[in-house]
């Protein structure tokens, strides 16, 4: 295994050749955990949070928990990542809800692109009370929930039959006054013929043109990794919410977290992977597949160290 020293004199050196990851322009932040390591940031002050009860794998080991790790992977568990030779694994152990990274994009963003690849826990089951939603993403400008004035988009699955998951959306224009309930709700994993399969999610944000104006964007694309990027199907989509700038402070989106509480617990300790972060103000439907099942070819992200 290369030593996380290296890794991290390898990211510097690779910076260049990586800023071409998109069509569309000049991503934010691109990032295949390749560093080893979550205490980083890039021009616009991009932050990762606090580990909660998250990790960077490879495939036989933690590496990064907080702080450098060096922990062998215990029996029974797969670790392969998508892109490279890392990934950020996200454990619900037996009974536990919480499994959650939280991430400040340095700026504030009207117009927001955020692309990357989840992994199927390998024994995926929704939960011990399928009806109930775990939380899957979430974007705001301020703050979270009804703590800010400005908008929350958040997207939650939910369960179905035999343990399989949908998929839906919610949003608010502030102090989290959600607007039209959950929606969108569309089949998402299907058990078991998903578990252990890797998708990519392709996520877009505009916030309202002006004040209250009701032609904010909300989408979000999925497809498996069997598929081309033009096979990308096109799962939640409103083009009228209204989603308005605070009036003052963090006037765009700034912040947001991936996975969360998960409301029903899971019976079997049960971790998703994810790999190959992309964040742009240009559109991502054009990015090039750098992340085929049989390329295991290095990819640093583009971060520049501390």
């Amino acid at each position: 295994m290369v030593h996380l020293k290296q890794l991290k004199h390898l990211t510097v050196l690779a910076l260049a050749s990586l800023l071409a990851t998109t069509v569309n322009g000049e991503p934010l932040m691109v990032d295949s955990f390749e560093s080893g390591d979550m205490a980083a940031t890039n021009a616009e002050g991009f932050d990762w949070g606090r580990n909660n009860r998250t990790s960077i794998v490879t495939a036989d080991a933690v590496v990064y928990n907080n702080g450098e790790r060096d922990t062998a992977i215990p029996s029974g568990r797969d670790w392969d990542p998508k892109h490279g030779e890392h990934s950020l694994r996200f454990r619900y152990a037996a009974g536990d809800n919480m499994s959650e990274q939280r991430f400040k994009l340095g700026g504030a963003y009207e117009d927001m692109w955020l692309q990357y690849w989840i992994r199927v826990p390998i024994n995926y089951t929704h939960g011990q009370s399928s009806p109930s939603n775990h939380k899957f993403f979430a974007l705001w400008m301020d703050a979270y929930s009804h703590k800010g004035e400005g908008p929350t988009v958040a997207w939650e699955f939910w369960g179905s039959d035999g343990g399989s998951s949908r998929l839906a959306f919610h949003y608010s224009e502030g102090s989290f006054n959600i607007m039209g309930g959950h929606q969108g709700h569309d089949d998402f994993i299907s058990v078991p013929d998903d578990r252990g399969r890797w998708m990519e999610i392709t996520i877009h944000a505009k916030a309202s043109s002006n004040g209250q104006s009701n032609d904010g964007v909300i989408e979000l694309w999925r497809r498996w990794e069997n598929e081309s990027p033009s096979q990308r199907k096109l799962m939640h989509q409103t083009t009228d919410a209204v989603l308005p700038l605070p009036s003052q402070g963090v006037r765009g989106w700034n912040a947001g977290y991936f996975m969360g509480w998960a409301n029903a617990a899971y019976a079997n300790d049960t971790e998703w992977l994810i790999d190959h972060i992309t964040i742009s103000e240009q559109s991502l439907l054009g990015t090039q597949d750098l992340t085929s099942a049989t390329s295991k070819a290095p990819n640093p992200p583009v971060l520049s160290l501390k």
